[in-house]
């Protein structure tokens, strides 16, 4: 009776080392649910969604960088985006959730990349159509949602997520739209 004991002990501690399955239901419902969130912001020119839906630990990161504190960062960079905003149009934003990729870092966190299109009228530019990835990445018990297309983005999350370091993202890209 004791080996049996402690062969269910063993194996009790083995399965519990295990890490949770990967991007499950309730993650998908979750990060459909904050893709929504997001999307509806974005249609209602609601733009400090583009801050409310990062990860604290990166913006404070990038306050740590610049120097300057993280809620003063996070106003400066609103009036930025608003004022930056206030003369594009868009005409097209998706956050497509049907051809996301869900993985697991080394970690085991689990996350998505979610294929982002926006056409949108700038001036000096004319339309163009920006295709990128949007990161939805756990952080605890919530998701947050982290726009992926530069090294200089990349950078910043590998330092604040290390278990991302080796995880392949798709290239942005901007290009004219007649």
């Amino acid at each position: 009776m004791t080996r049996l004991s402690l062969a269910f002990a063993v194996a009790s501690l083995a399965v519990s080392a295990l890490p949770a399955f990967a991007f499950d239901s309730a993650d998908r419902n979750a990060v459909t649910q904050e893709v929504a969130g997001f999307t509806k912001a974005v249609e209602e020119k609601d733009y400090s969604v583009f801050f409310d839906t990062v990860p604290p630990k990166m913006m404070q990161a990038i306050a740590d960088q610049t120097g300057v504190p993280k809620e003063q960062l996070e106003e400066i960079m609103r009036k930025q985006i608003n004022d930056a905003m206030a003369s594009v149009t868009i005409d097209e934003f998706e956050m497509n959730t049907n051809e996301m990729k869900t993985g697991e870092t080394s970690s085991g966190r689990a996350y998505a990349q979610i294929p982002t299109s926006t056409v949108m009228e700038v001036p000096d530019m004319g339309k163009v159509r920006s295709t990128n990835t949007t990161l939805a990445l756990q952080d605890g018990e919530e998701w947050y949602l982290v726009r992926i297309d530069s090294p200089t983005q990349i950078a910043v999350l590998r330092k604040v997520y290390p278990d991302f370091e080796g995880i392949e993202f798709p290239k942005g890209t901007m290009q004219a739209v007649r």
